[in-house]
């Protein structure tokens, strides 16, 4: 090794010099805005509430820029990452699924209209959002819109204006159609839970305010929408929370969660306790939703039984229909699943939610950084919210699960274009001294 003084050439060749690792990011701002701007038209439907955005069908508009962007981005940068093989294998079996269907028109409409169309939003997370600036826009939109979403209830349970009487009880009711029913709107509320959970100790001050009203708007919205499906993926998602606490060696917890369940069960309504009650007792003040069900459990594992390789893409109704002259689906994810797509569905489907909680989970192992670790927690238990809630809906075709894949890319990408950086840093202030010394010089 030789120690010698450089020439100013020698020495602007060796300062430029190409490194393995670059700590570059190209992002445009304008895409990320873009993104923004979908997210929020989509949950409050714009096009419903400004009749000359759905004149011109903003949504669709702007979905298909970004959808032809994202594409070519996707093209031109390639970027390797966990959920990519299951993202296809997924696809490929809803693809078969579709082609092979008991009831193609159907099949067809919702391959298109949702699984299409909803996983561009994935896309569009995976291509666009490089850097955490980025992935704080994206999570700020989602969380303005549920805020919105939560004024609106809370507007219409105030005044009464979106509360009227549904199966024996008085249920609150969203404004637009994609949560018009209770059971939705209820399930939306219990999504938001996971964010305001993990992102509260790490936010601002005028963040925690925002976040804590969102979390008072989506009390009003799971207690009086009288959702079973909402009270009892609460519940279990309040146990998630609580046993992650608890294995942190927080006892205080315990009290904290026993005064909860005492508080609410003192101020909640007399009908919205016998609406939870009635989850075990099966006893219902009007209406016979709960035997319906069980019929439709029944009818479940028949059509299984008749067609155990699949009928197809959310061909159920159909085939039930044919089958036992009854129409309705399956209220429940996993025999949606099961009756539409078979074992292959099932696995495939599985393998997808296994890798989405194992990427998250490792970044939260190697990352340091307090926004992607607490967006990571979050992701999981929205995945674990969405599955509980998936136990008495039909979630396959959903949008939910889409978001998270697109989070998780974009949240992935972000850990590790800042690992990237950390270590372009790191052989830089090792080398550059040296370098300029002429130690490690080739030449």
């Amino acid at each position: 090794m030789q120690i010698r003084h450089l020439e100013p050439q020698a020495r602007f060749r060796t300062s430029f010099a190409p490194h393995p690792v670059s700590n570059r990011v190209s992002e445009s701002k304008l895409l990320v805005f873009a993104t923004c701007t979908y997210i929020i038209a989509w949950y409050l439907q714009v096009g419903l509430r400004v009749p000359i955005l759905g004149a011109i069908r903003f949504e669709f508009v702007l979905g298909s820029i970004l959808s032809f962007c994202a594409i070519i981005k996707l093209i031109r940068e390639p970027f390797s990452t966990p959920l990519a093989k299951p993202v296809m294998i997924f696809i490929f079996v809803l693809s078969f699924y579709t082609i092979f269907s008991y009831d193609r028109s159907q099949s067809w409409e919702i391959f298109i209209e949702r699984v299409i169309k909803f996983s561009m939003l994935a896309a569009f997370l995976a291509a666009f959002v490089r850097t955490e600036w980025a992935l704080k826009m994206v999570v700020g939109a989602f969380l303005l819109a549920m805020l919105k979403l939560g004024q609106e209830g809370f507007v219409g349970w105030y005044s009464g204006g979106m509360i009227w009487q549904n199966q024996g009880i008085p249920r609150l009711h969203g404004v637009t159609p994609l949560y018009r029913h209770p059971n939705s709107y209820s399930g939306m509320a219990v999504g938001c839970l996971p964010f305001i959970f993990y992102l509260f100790p790490i936010a601002k001050k005028w963040q925690k305010l925002l976040l804590i009203l969102l979390f008072f708007f989506c009390a009003i919205i799971i207690i009086y929408t009288g959702s079973r499906t909402g009270y009892v993926a609460t519940a279990l998602l309040g146990l998630y929370f609580w046993r992650e606490k608890l294995e942190q060696g927080k006892i205080k917890y315990v009290a904290v969660g026993v005064a909860i369940i005492l508080i609410i069960y003192i101020l909640l309504p007399e009908a919205y306790i016998g609406r939870m009650i009635s989850i075990f007792t099966m006893e219902e003040a009007e209406g016979s939703s709960s035997e319906a069900r069980l019929q439709i459990i029944k009818d479940s594992f028949s059509v299984f039984v008749s067609h155990p390789w699949g009928i197809g893409v959310a061909a159920f109704p159909s085939v039930r229909m044919e089958m036992f002259n009854r129409f309705q689906d399956t209220h429940n994810l996993y025999l949606e699943i099961l009756t539409n797509l078979s074992l292959p569905g099932l696995i495939a489907f599985f393998f997808l939610i296994y890798k989405i909680i194992k990427t998250n989970g490792n970044i939260i192992i190697n990352t340091d950084n307090k926004f992607i670790k607490a967006l990571s927690r979050a992701i999981i238990a929205f995945i674990y919210a969405r599955l509980f809630l998936g136990m008495f809906g039909m979630d396959t075709y959903e949008i939910y699960w889409w978001f998270a894949v697109g989070l998780t890319i974009a949240n992935f990408r972000v850990f590790q274009n800042s690992k990237n950086k950390r270590q372009y840093n790191k052989n830089h202030s090792i080398k550059e001294p040296l370098l300029r010394f002429g130690i490690g010089n080739n030449k």
